[in-house]
């Protein structure tokens, strides 16, 4: 599993070994040479009988079936395991050499297997304790695993590879640790950059069902809001304001049974309710769960997908494929490709050569799995050297995450994943790269549309854009023809609601006018008549007289003429 990553280099390390090389004559007076060249050769294998520490590497040895996460991991951590030997990089004053020996640990990318990887590797002899860990890759593991390592009785050094969740920077929580890539809110402002850009004035979010995603897509809302109501040249930007319209929750879970199902109903019904609101989305969610969505947003016919662009932080080049090039083409990935520098191509190399495969391709998370041990590397040897060569303070989470994290003498390095560097919360600094899935010469392949400048700007590249249909015409949020935007006309809004409700009234007033003056009028006459009745207007018809109880009674029936 270990590769090879430059002989020369060993060559150049252990200047023993050449003149171990040197041709020496085994007769008389030469018997010296003799003695000199064993020596040579005892003092060239010291390396071999270095001390090791024993790292476990948390990665998923086969993540819901779908193969190893990250792809290639023990021959890229045995890579990095030769790297770190070959440049004696764990090195104190004057003490002893020490080399990095990575178990790696299935955690499945489930907290519950995560959590009994931690405590069973920290629940063992102390000759095989593990002294520190690599990862987890997943942010719900990390949320869990990394908790437990940071409590009194394990304080273990814990250095993720690609755990982005937010809440990891609470040092309060999370005392021992560290990670090689940014947090999920770095990601706010090269999303803000893009929306700028394209002159977006709403952008929609679609978001998988998980903690992770829901606090990051939560965040992401506040953060992009916030910062584009109060910034001036948002305003100028967008005169009628910019808000995030159509935030979506993507109820999607693979452990559920028929969720398969309800993974295609809920992006139905999402597509349904937003299509007619924006064309411009971001989504949060595994990288498959990503290329899902796309997928089925695709092949509906009812869905303006060329119309539409979409932004992710999740998809590698690794998962841009010729089988979904028809509908990643146009994706937007604040995911970059990583570097071409000749640590990560040397990295490629040994991964081919240990796989037997030319075709492999590494991604970002390659890169940065390889740089977290490096990143231990290096925090080692600067304890040792700043602590008289006591390894026991190297196996001190909360001493190596404040080493790490330290701004005045700061620990950075050449990576695979390109420069490394910290801040104070023991992140990675971000430099934050924006690619897009172009297809070029019938291939699909992710290109460098913004870059970060030595300034830490982030600045557009030269490389034209290149969406769905095939153009470099930018879909609008509003659609086309603005028509999701176009706000109804005031006066028409009157004429076509409020002038017809106000006829109505006076249509009922009036007939309630007319029915009082009718009956006003008949008030009068029948009061004007009732003072002109004379005796010899009443003609009476009948008469009777009947006994009663106080006499007798006399009844008669008379008219009235008016």
């Amino acid at each position: 599993m270990h590769a090879d990553f430059s002989r020369k280099e060993k060559r150049l390390m252990w200047p023993s070994y050449r003149s171990s090389t040197r041709r020496v004559k085994l007769a008389g007076s030469n018997v010296l040479h003799l003695i000199f060249l064993l020596l040579a050769l005892a003092s060239s294998v010291d390396g071999a009988t270095n001390q090791e520490i024993k790292v476990g590497a948390l990665v998923a040895f086969n993540w819901e079936n779908q193969g190893n996460w990250p792809p290639h991991y023990g021959a890229i951590l045995g890579a990095a395991e030769e790297y770190v030997r070959n440049r004696a990089i764990v090195r104190g004053n004057t003490g002893p050499d020490y080399d990095l020996k990575v178990e790696p640990l299935d955690d499945g990318c489930v907290p519950k297997d995560g959590i009994i990887a931690v405590v069973k590797a920290m629940n063992t002899s102390t000759s095989e304790r593990v002294k520190g860990f690599i990862g987890p890759g997943c942010s719900e593991v990390c949320k869990n695993t990394a908790y437990i390592a940071s409590k009194e009785g394990f304080d273990v050094p814990m250095i993720s590879y690609a755990c982005t969740l937010d809440n990891l920077s609470n040092k309060k929580e999370y005392s021992t640790f560290a990670r090689t890539v940014g947090s999920a809110g770095s990601n706010a402002a090269p999303v803000i950059r893009i929306i700028k850009y394209m002159r977006w004035e709403r952008v929609g979010i679609i978001y998988r069902s998980l903690g992770l995603y829901e606090e990051a897509a939560a965040n992401l809302k506040s953060d992009i809001e916030t910062e584009l109501d109060k910034d001036e040249e948002s305003k100028e930007l967008f005169p009628e304001g910019f808000k995030v319209v159509c935030f979506k929750v993507w109820y999607y879970n693979t452990n559920d049974e028929g969720s398969e199902q309800m993974k295609n109903k809920t992006a139905e019904d999402i597509r349904k309710e937003c299509k007619d609101e924006v064309r411009v989305f971001i989504i949060l969610g595994y990288d498959a769960d990503v290329i899902d969505f796309l997928r089925l947003a695709f092949h509906d016919e009812s869905f303006p997908f060329t119309e539409t662009a979409f932004i992710t932080l999740e998809v590698t080049v690794s998962t841009v494929t010729e089988e979904t090039k028809d509908y990643t083409r146009g994706l937007i990935s604040l995911v970059p490709k990583s570097p071409e520098n000749d640590i990560f191509i040397n990295l490629t190399e040994s991964v081919r050569k240990e796989k037997n495969d030319t075709d492999i391709k590494l991604d970002i998370f390659s890169a940065t799995l390889f740089d977290s041990l490096l990143t231990y590397a290096y925090a080692a040897s600067k304890i040792l050297k700043n602590h008289n060569d006591d390894i026991n303070k190297v196996y001190n989470g909360t001493l190596m995450a404040q080493v790490i994290s330290d701004q005045t003498d700061k620990l950075e390095f050449e990576g695979a994943s390109g420069h490394v560097q910290f801040d104070k919360n023991a992140d990675r600094v971000a430099s934050t790269d924006i690619f897009q899935a172009q297809i070029t010469d019938g291939t699909i392949n992710m290109f460098p549309i913004f870059k970060t400048d030595t300034n830490g700007s982030i600045v557009r590249t030269d490389r034209q854009l290149q969406w769905n249909d095939g153009t470099d015409v930018i879909p609008q949020a509003c659609g086309e023809d603005r028509e999701l935007c176009t706000e109804p006309d005031i006066q028409k809004t009157i004429l076509m609601v409020v002038l017809p409700i106000g006829v109505l009234l006076l249509v009922i007033a009036a007939v309630i006018l007319i029915f009082l003056m009718w009956r006003s009028k008949v008030q009068r006459l029948q009061d004007r008549c009732l003072w002109k009745i004379r005796s010899i207007d009443v003609e009476f018809k009948d008469a009777a007289a009947q006994s009663g109880r106080y006499g007798w009674v006399t009844t008669a029936t008379y008219q009235i003429y008016v």
